[in-house]
């Protein structure tokens, strides 16, 4: 089998079809140069250059096993560079999870900023909802997860990356869709469409407390599992919502977002599995900005 060393001398050779000028630019001295040249002949069976008094040329052998040589010694370099940067995290791949009302607000602006400072990490999106979060990291079916900051696992690190307060939707035609700013009081006798505490505790607490400090349990009329879907509900006019603020992005005609005169924060953050031993992690998380 050909060796590196031998393939790496043949080149320098073939480059400069100079015996001297090869065995300068390799940092050794003529004669071993030489003998593995002869060694490499041998090992083939076949003659690579042909040599006179004057000068050194290659033979029809020797420019096939120069093309292929350097194919070979770029493809070990690459693998080598590739290898390298994998262990150090600069190249792989993140599976990351998140909930929809994330790719409203801080999902977009957080990817351009891995994919600036870390090129060579492939980021793959899952979407789902956030009571499933916790278990696909424990389980090691996700890496990363934005999610709300409710009761994490021991084995789960948490790191805020942003907050936000809530607003009302109501349908466009309701008695109170002119307000610029809404006191969440006026609306303690309105049917309230949400979702199911399990699905996301920490965002359920924050829309029920809002309305506890107004006054009012909001009368439940209908629930489902996304934000977007409950926007759409409302936008039927089916019913009133509290929702997180960036949720306005939506602009869905025949929904109409009003800012709350008082509202809770609403946190989203990153979490992750202590026992995760992906290496582009700390990198990822080395760039992540503080909460905004």
């Amino acid at each position: 089998m050909l060796e590196t060393r031998q393939l790496h001398y043949f080149v320098a050779l073939a480059d400069t079809l100079h015996f001297g000028r090869a065995a300068e630019q390799l940092h050794i001295t003529q004669p071993p140069l030489s003998r593995q040249i002869a060694a490499l002949e041998q090992q083939l069976g076949v003659t690579l250059l042909a040599r006179n008094s004057r000068s050194v040329t290659l033979t029809a052998a020797g420019r096939r096993l120069h093309a292929e040589a350097r194919q070979i010694l770029a493809a070990l370099a690459q693998a080598e560079r590739v290898t390298r940067s994998t262990a150090q995290g600069e190249l792989g791949e993140v599976r990351l999870s998140f909930t929809m009302a994330a790719a409203w607000n801080v999902l977009p602006a957080l990817l351009k900023t891995w994919q600036h400072g870390a090129p060579g990490i492939t980021v793959t999106l899952r979407e789902v909802t956030p009571d499933v979060l916790a278990d696909a990291l424990a389980r090691g079916e996700t890496d990363l997860a934005i999610t709300f900051p409710w009761k994490q696992p021991s084995l789960l690190h948490y790191q805020p990356l942003f907050a936000e307060p809530l607003c009302a939707v109501l349908p466009a035609a309701h008695r109170l869709a002119q307000h610029t700013t809404l006191d969440v009081a006026l609306l303690a006798q309105e049917p309230f469409i949400t979702f199911p505490r399990d699905v996301a505790p920490a965002l359920h607490d924050a829309v029920f407390g809002c309305c506890m400090e107004h006054g009012f349990a909001p009368a439940i009329q209908l629930e489902t599992r996304l934000q977007q879907t409950i926007v759409n509900l409302v936008a039927e006019g089916l019913g009133v919502a509290l929702v997180p603020a960036s949720m306005r992005k939506m602009q869905l005609a025949g929904a109409v977002f009003i800012d709350l005169a008082r509202s809770p924060q609403v946190e989203q953050g990153l979490s992750w599995s202590a026992h995760n031993d992906n290496p582009c992690l700390p990198l990822l998380l080395a760039l992540t900005p503080a909460p905004s």
